[in-house]
């Protein structure tokens, strides 16, 4: 049986050093990425800019396109303790918004993380390999989470339903940051707790549609 890490243990010495390394690579790559574009950036670009070699660069990231998504541990902390918490038979929506309630306080507190986030979701929208790795990425994470609700239910899992819970969880949450977004690009302050409890409201709002199917 596999344990999660403690979600409160504080990171070793290596560890933080290993991921402050992680995030100046990634730095590296989308200044790059912003200035040369993802196809006219190679890995010894990045690793150059970095100050590592080649192969040191391998050792954090499969290709020059995951080098876009450095280790969030704040994202990390949240992914946890939802896992805890539905291995541990809580509802799947209590799970994840708990977490994902103290991220987005976080986040709205952070202008250097809100500013990153804009950097990289404009790089995301703007190149299909980087849409692509991030939608892969998203349905890793939720194809964990439904594992982690079936195992918890056993016998009397509904595969489909935890799944279609942790797809609408996510799919509200990635709405509520694009709106974020779209505001801040256009100077209107916001914060994503708030538009999350907007689209969330708006989603209850209009459950009742789902109660008939149509002719």
């Amino acid at each position: 049986m596999t344990t999660e890490p403690d979600a409160d243990a504080p990171l070793g010495l290596r560890e933080r050093r290993r991921r402050e390394t992680a995030r100046e690579v990634s730095d590296a790559a989308i200044e790059l990425f912003e200035r040369k574009g993802v196809h006219g950036t190679t890995v010894d670009d990045i690793a150059q800019a970095a100050g590592i070699s080649q192969r040191t660069f391998f050792r954090y990231y499969a290709t020059k396109e995951h080098a876009l998504f450095v280790e969030d541990e704040g994202f990390d902390t949240v992914m946890r303790e939802s896992l805890q918490a539905i291995r541990g038979g809580a509802p799947i929506v209590a799970a994840l918004e708990s977490g994902w309630m103290r991220l987005f306080d976080e986040f709205d507190r952070r202008p250097a993380d809100r500013a990153r986030a804009l950097r990289v979701r404009r790089l995301i929208h703007a190149e299909p390999s980087l849409l692509a790795l991030a939608l892969a990425k998203d349905a890793e994470h939720e194809d964990r989470l439904t594992d982690a609700a079936v195992d918890a239910a056993g016998a009397d899992a509904d595969v489909l339903m935890a799944r279609a819970l942790i797809a609408a969880v996510g799919t509200a949450t990635r709405l509520a940051f694009d709106e974020w977004a779209r505001r801040a690009e256009m100077g209107t302050p916001a914060r994503v707790r708030e538009i999350y409890a907007e689209v969330r409201r708006g989603l209850a709002s209009y459950a009742t549609q789902l109660g008939e199917l149509p002719a």
